[in-house]
């Protein structure tokens, strides 16, 4: 079975998708509400996460994302174009996790400069690709500018995920990684307290 519904199957991964579903919906819920703009752009402090949470969790952050989004939008931008939300959360955990583990396979995980540059990377490609296709769905299906939709939803996103998502990766990564709270493919630890590599499944 794949490891999509898999992770349905198995008590920690249901666990690990109720975690992420709440906390993401957490986080969406006050920004819905009440909105903060920095030069213009709305903050959202959620878009730091997708990213994080798909690399540590992946199926688990792919489900949980997906539906912490929904969840959020019933609290004040609930429309068809949540579903849509839906779809493209679940992308951009799994996608993350999927593209990390391409690039990271075997090779040593050290809080350095050059593991913040792949965690930057994975970011830049999945933010775009996401919010591109949440964009596209828009003018297809809802008949929304594309132009103006996918800077708004770019730059909604790209600034935290690229500033507190590297803060959020490196404070939580040992714990997680120590504590074996990861999901799906696996982390070894060698040698330095800070010297791990991604081993596959």
């Amino acid at each position: 079975m794949h490891e999509l519904l898999r992770v349905w199957t198995d008590r920690k991964g249901v666990r690990l998708i109720a975690i992420n579903a709440i906390v993401y919906a957490l986080l969406l819920i006050p920004f819905n509400e009440i909105q903060w703009t920095v030069a213009g752009i709305p903050v959202r402090p959620a878009a730091a996460i997708p990213v994080v949470c798909g690399i540590f969790f992946g199926p688990a952050a792919a489900w949980g994302l997906g539906i912490g989004n929904v969840i959020g939008d019933m609290f004040g931008s609930w429309s068809l174009m949540s579903i849509f939300g839906f779809l493209i959360n679940f992308i951009y955990a799994y996608g993350s996790y999927l593209l990390w583990h391409r690039i990271m396979k075997d090779r040593d995980v050290r809080m350095d400069a050059s593991t913040l540059v792949l965690f930057w990377l994975v970011t830049l490609v999945m933010t775009f690709v996401c919010m591109f296709l949440l964009a596209t769905a828009g003018t297809l299906f809802f008949d929304r500018p594309f132009e103006s939709k996918f800077i708004a939803y770019y730059s909604n996103s790209i600034l935290l995920a690229m500033l507190a998502g590297p803060l959020i990766f490196r404070g939580s990564f040992e714990y997680i990684v120590r504590h074996g709270l990861m999901y799906g493919n696996y982390w070894k630890r060698y040698g330095p307290l800070n010297q791990f590599r991604w081993t596959g499944k």
